[in-house]
């Protein structure tokens, strides 16, 4: 009987990746076909339809099999999801370093390159259209190289048959939204995102996940639905026209670069795309949306919640990548067209950047759980991104797209030691374990290293970011520059802080958590030691030659200041 069990087993097994091997070499037959002119589309399908595809069926695969089952079929999934997502990885690679296809960077203002359109809804004149910039590509960069390295760490993750394909799922949602160059396709990704970070949090988390999960959806879906209002606004006070890409009942257009040329037109000096009113009405309910997801004080309640209940995976996702869908969000739509509206709210973005830059580091001070406190950084850390816009100076918008690049890579990592820490001592406060030197040396050395990039440590990628802010702070804003300066004393104080308690202090012995129950405390897993040690690599390496991601960084700012600021004079 256990024989035939075992043997029926491993023909689903067979059944599942011989399907999946079939599907893909069926995606991969119809791949190079998607375009007439006979040129590839590099995006489509392989970074965006096929870690979505595969998700969905190895998720309808999972959901057919009892709970035994489950647990058996675990190990080939994840293998297969990480496997799958290795595609997307070793594309986005290719990419950078052109062996795939030579890619100049260096764009002009509203051009992209890999960009490819198809036609979706004729009737409103929304399409398929996807393409890759300066601002873009980083981003599907960071999240094909934080996927992989999740399914890695999480490796024995509970319930992995159904746990890493929402991983997958999770991947190409995120890179749809950034090389998304269509408003009806943007806003279709943006909120499929939700899914399974939803599912990641209601199912995995803590013992609170329901309230978090709940909490963290309301929040970001009743932002998204003002922010649709504006779009759907937007796309109704544009002048109607017909041609190719314009609906051919509403007269408008959904596609984003027409949208961009119209507004530009329109900027040219005294002249104001939709008149300054309705583009400060228009700007509030975009970024509404956006600081929302972003967050900023005060609208970031729902953060330190969804971190401290979701899983090490979920939140390593959540604050490498998802969070800087609102700072991207606000680059590539309201401030490209509302560029008016931008400097009439300057001074409260500059206001609301630096409120979210203190108060997450002074509430850092007063936490005692160890995730939350990290959540709240990330808070303080997305204020930095808002000054950098809020200069109004074209290194500012470099220095704010190299923090949304750098605090990807460090974040995640951050997230990681903090989900080590609750995995191996069952235990969140800080102080729970003292003398974690002794007893779990590795941990010990990352959460070191987490901290100290966070803070910004000179020679890793955070200190970058943050030094370019401050000089770009300077010209606008002259001395203000000594609160944000004063900020990083108290960043490191904290960081600081949870060190000497959870690490050195305890003596020679150290002191367990009254968790373990007398157990011996234990050091991570390989899958979490090879994890932390691929985020350190790269949070030094572009601490020590930043100019691989800043390079194209600076290109797109430089266009955009010359194709939408200096053109329409502001």
């Amino acid at each position: 009987m256990g024989s035939n069990q075992s043997l029926d087993i491993k023909n689903k097994e067979f059944m599942l990746v011989g399907g999946l091997l079939v599907v893909v070499a069926g995606l991969m037959a119809f791949f190079p076909t998607l375009d007439d002119s006979g040129t590839t589309d590099w995006i489509s399908i392989p970074l965006v339809g096929f870690p979505i595809v595969v998700s969905c069926i190895l998720l309808a695969f999972a959901s057919q099999e009892s709970r035994d089952r489950k647990e058996i079929i675990a190990v080939p999934i994840r293998l297969f999801t990480l496997c799958a997502y290795l595609v997307p990885r070793a594309i986005s690679t290719a990419l950078f370093f052109d062996w795939l296809i030579l890619v100049d960077w260096d764009l002009m203002y509203n051009e992209y390159a890999l960009e490819k359109e198809y036609l979706w809804i004729e009737s409103i004149g929304a399409s398929w259209h996807v393409g890759m910039d300066g601002l873009s590509f980083p981003m599907v960069w960071l999240t094909t190289f934080l996927v992989p390295v999740t399914i890695i760490m999480t490796w024995e993750e509970k319930d992995g048959a159904t746990y890493h394909p929402l991983l997958l799922m999770m991947g190409g949602a995120l890179i749809g939204v950034f090389v998304a160059l269509d408003l009806f396709l943007f806003y279709v990704f943006w909120e499929l995102t939700l899914i399974p970070m939803f599912f990641l949090i209601l199912k995995w988390g803590g013992k609170d996940r329901r309230y978090a999960a709940q909490k963290f959806f309301i929040y970001t879906f009743c932002a998204s639905v003002i922010m649709l209002l504006g779009l759907i606004t937007l796309y109704f006070l544009q002048p109607e026209s017909t041609g190719s890409g314009y609906g051919t009942v509403t007269g408008r257009t959904c596609d984003m670069t027409v949208l961009f040329s119209n507004a530009n037109a329109k900027n040219m000096g005294d002249s104001v795309f939709l008149g300054k009113d309705m583009q400060n009405i228009l700007f509030a309910m975009l970024m509404l949306g956006f600081l929302v997801k972003l967050p900023a004080v005060p609208f970031h309640t729902w953060l330190p919640d969804a971190h401290v209940q979701a899983p090490t995976g979920g939140s390593m996702l959540l604050a490498g990548v998802m969070l800087k869908m609102g700072a991207y969000g606000m680059l590539r739509i309201p401030i490209a067209i509302l560029p008016d509206a931008l400097v009439f709210y300057q001074d409260i973005i500059m206001a609301i950047g630096l409120i979210s830059l203190v108060w997450g580091a002074v509430v850092c001070l007063g936490q005692t759980n160890l995730k939350r406190m990290v959540a709240y950084s990330s808070v303080s850390h997305m204020g930095v991104i808002l000054l950098g816009i809020a200069s109004m100076q074209p290194i500012g918008y470099a220095a704010a797209l190299f923090m949304m690049f750098a605090h990807g890579i460090i974040s995640p990592m951050l997230f990681a030691v903090c989900g080590a820490f609750k995995h191996h001592y069952h235990s969140m406060e800080i102080g729970s374990m003292r003398g974690m030197a002794k007893w779990s040396p590795f941990l010990a050395v990352y959460m070191m290293f987490a901290w100290m990039a966070s803070l910004g440590l000179p020679l890793l990628a955070g200190f970058v970011a943050e030094f370019m802010v401050l000089i770009a702070y300077w010209p606008e804003y002259g001395w203000w520059i000594l609160l944000p300066g004063f900020v990083l004393a108290i960043t490191a104080g904290y960081y600081l802080w949870s060190m000497q308690r959870t690490i050195f202090e305890g003596g020679d012995e150290g002191h367990p958590p009254e968790s373990l129950n007398g157990e011996t405390p234990p050091d991570i897993t390989l899958p979490e030691n090879i994890g932390m040690i691929i985020l350190a690599i790269f949070t030094v390496i572009f601490g020590i030659f930043p100019f691989i991601a800043l390079g194209m960084m600076d290109d797109w700012t430089v266009a955009l200041f010359e194709g939408v600021f200096n053109r329409g004079g502001i």
